[in-house]
């Protein structure tokens, strides 16, 4: 459809959706409950932290293994196993009796998570019409982009009423309520994967120029928005004056341009044809980071700049993300879970580089630095499209 989704897309995508949010939950509730967890169980701030970071290491670790996965048992059985797993260790979390028994399940609890970052992309670029994929793939971005921004608001409130624990409990109830309309949206398998599925690995997968090329530059843009996202708690209460308030608002800004943006990503994308949507979000990040760096050297930035800064980048992945993410998946079907594995895998490694990369300059809350970052970062991503990767001769196979 030119407007908007079929009806048969958006029962397919509205499941999936709820798997995608049920598995973010397991870190966005949770984290404003991290205290609370550590007085109960006795433990340091660094031990708690050590929840979130092994959870974040079996979610990285367990990508390729789904993506393997989804291609010899099928979607399906990806999303039963992920599923049961997220809830039989979400309850474990509420009932662990020490940091060792919940660092175990928080671990595994990652590894679950993991199936859905995997399998829905998948299915939505497998199973939909391109456009339709577009569109699909922007309204799982736009859930992934309302979980962390709603996710410790609702926690903060549930700690109001009930413990950490209750935290884990209720991510479990969740997950369970969602698994029927997420089972019966998820197929046996994916079309035209039966024959190949055991013959083409990721070996034959990263000799595909056209899937690595927009792989890596959606990466470096995902690798820059990380950079400020990770590093504005540090730096942009000095610039606002008004303590965490200013990071609270630059969240809403950021959250509301991608959502606006992210709904008309497929609209946009027909228009101008992938490549170009592509090549032009690309440019204007480049162009944005440049902007903040000329601001921040010739001493002219204001709070108010750096808010419009924010919002117009985080619009424009919101068009440019759901298409890249669509056009990478584009290689031949008996490759796409790997794929798709491949890519998210690649988003949390350019997160981690780039949080790590501006850390040392947090201490003197250097915006410039940052700056500095995303604009190097959104620079190579555009080297990358500038001369679009050419697809195979067989990317994508019919399927039926």
């Amino acid at each position: 459809m030119e407007d908007g989704l079929s009806n048969g897309s958006i029962r397919t995508i509205l499941p999936l959706a709820t798997i995608t949010a049920a598995s973010m939950l397991t870190m966005d509730l949770y984290l404003p409950a991290v205290p609370a967890m550590q007085r109960d169980l006795g433990i340091t701030v660094a031990q708690g932290q050590l929840t979130i970071a092994i959870f974040l290491l079996g979610l990285a670790a367990s990508q390729l293994v789904w993506g393997e996965m989804l291609h010899r048992i099928g979607p399906r059985r990806c999303v039963q196993t992920g599923l049961l797993v997220l809830i039989l260790t979400s309850f474990g979390c509420a009932l662990a009796p020490d940091l060792t028994m919940l660092l175990g399940l928080r671990l595994v609890q990652g590894i679950a998570a993991g199936a859905a970052t995997v399998v829905v992309p998948t299915v939505v670029r497998a199973t939909l019409p391109e456009q339709d994929g577009v569109r699909g793939i922007a309204a799982i971005a736009m859930i992934e982009a309302i979980v962390p921004a709603a996710g410790p608001v609702l926690g903060t409130a549930l700690l109001l009423i009930a413990d950490w624990r209750t935290t884990f409990a209720i991510i479990g109830v969740i997950a369970l309520v969602t698994a029927p309309f997420a089972l019966r949206a998820t197929p046996l398998a994916l079309p035209g994967t039966e024959e190949e599925a055991g013959r083409v690995g990721y070996r034959a997968l990263l000799r595909n120029w056209h899937f690595v090329g927009l792989a890596l530059a959606h990466s470096l843009s995902f690798g820059a928005l990380i950079a400020f996202v990770a590093s504005a708690p540090q730096v942009l209460p000095a610039i606002a004056g008004t303590g965490q308030s200013g990071f609270a608002l630059a969240q809403v800004c950021g959250v509301a341009g991608f959502i606006v943006a992210a709904s008309q990503a497929g609209r946009i994308s027909s228009r101008l044809g992938p490549r170009h949507a592509i090549q032009l979000g690309a440019l204007l990040h480049g162009l944005l980071c440049t902007a903040l760096c000329i601001a921040w050297w010739s001493a002219s930035l204001s709070f108010p700049l750096v808010l419009g800064f924010w919002a117009a980048f985080c619009a424009v992945l919101g068009v440019r993300g759901p298409t890249a993410f669509s056009e990478a998946l584009a290689v031949p079907q008996a490759q796409l879970g790997r794929a798709s594995a491949v890519m998210v895998l690649a988003l949390l490694a350019a997160g981690a580089v780039a949080t790590q990369a501006t850390a040392p300059f947090l201490p003197t809350g250097q915006l410039g630095a940052v700056a500095l970052t995303m604009t190097v970062l959104s620079w190579a991503s555009y080297a990358l499209v500038a001369r679009y990767p050419v697809k195979q001769a067989s990317v994508r196979q019919t399927a039926g």
